[in-house]
């Protein structure tokens, strides 16, 4: 292969790689749509009043303390994700919450798949700990999705989430509700994160005991596979631009603290 012709072959190579990557980035971008406000109908089964009473109720909220929730309804994840990753990752893409106080609340509920998740950002789990999260799915959220009432479930979830944040700021929103706490503030993370530890003990041990036995040089299996809940997408904390309207998101960050279920 002369010159002439070594070059043209790599320049076509260069255009192939540009427009695979092109292409994967244009397919990754359609998996996680743009905000269009706080309500995010995407699956088109929220009547119009329920939208209204949560925008409402979280202006109110981002107006007062600055916090974020975001509801997003979609049609399904489909197979390459469960609920709770793509919750994960359209957190971190949109950034909800501001970002110097990463305190955006994402309900995401995937109709197909008949699961919600609600995502807590970091600056928000000590007065959303997992068990609390889970006390408001479970009172509040699924009773109405059960049967069918997508509207009311979504707007109780909001006043119930929108009411623990008002309350720990001492402020007082309309439409909200006050939830008996069950759980003791950070006792579900600490157990979560406790359980964690212990799991990952075991696996070491386990793994270093392979590797002396057998005299291996491989380090565990899940050495580098974890990235504290992604982080990959936008800006990285939770984010403000609301003033008086939707503006868009502003850079908030979740570590994957929430709860969920199917219902």
């Amino acid at each position: 292969m002369d010159k002439v012709k070594l070059t043209k072959f790599v320049v076509r190579i260069s255009w192939l790689v540009v427009f695979l990557i092109f292409t994967c980035t244009l397919f990754a971008e359609e998996e996680f749509p743009q905000p269009v406000g706080y309500v995010n109908d995407f699956a088109n089964v929220i009547p119009a009043e329920a939208q209204h009473q949560m925008r409402r109720i979280i202006l109110e909220l981002k107006q007062k303390t600055g916090a974020e929730i975001a509801v997003v309804t979609i049609p399904t994840v489909g197979e390459e994700y469960t609920v709770p990753e793509y919750a994960n990752l359209l957190f971190e893409k949109w950034g909800i919450g501001s970002k110097d106080k990463d305190n955006g609340v994402l309900i995401l509920d995937s109709i197909q798949d008949r699961y919600i998740w609600i995502e807590i950002g970091y600056g928000l789990e000590g007065i959303l700990p997992d068990g609390l999260v889970g006390q408001i799915r479970d009172e509040y959220i699924i009773p109405y999705l059960s049967e069918g009432d997508y509207g009311q479930g979504l707007l109780k979830g909001v006043a119930a989430i929108a009411g623990v944040i008002a309350k720990d700021a001492g402020v007082q929103i309309d439409g909200t509700v006050q939830v008996p706490q069950r759980v003791p503030r950070g006792s579900s993370r600490f157990a979560g994160n406790l359980l964690w530890l212990i799991i990952m003990l075991v696996f070491f041990i386990g793994s270093f005991s392979r590797r002396l036995w057998r005299g291996s040089t491989a380090g565990p299996w899940f050495w580098g596979g974890f990235g504290g809940g992604f982080g990959g997408f936008g800006s990285g904390e939770s984010g403000g631009g609301f003033g008086g309207g939707f503006g868009g998101f502003g850079g908030g960050a979740s570590g994957g603290g929430g709860a969920g279920g199917s219902y």
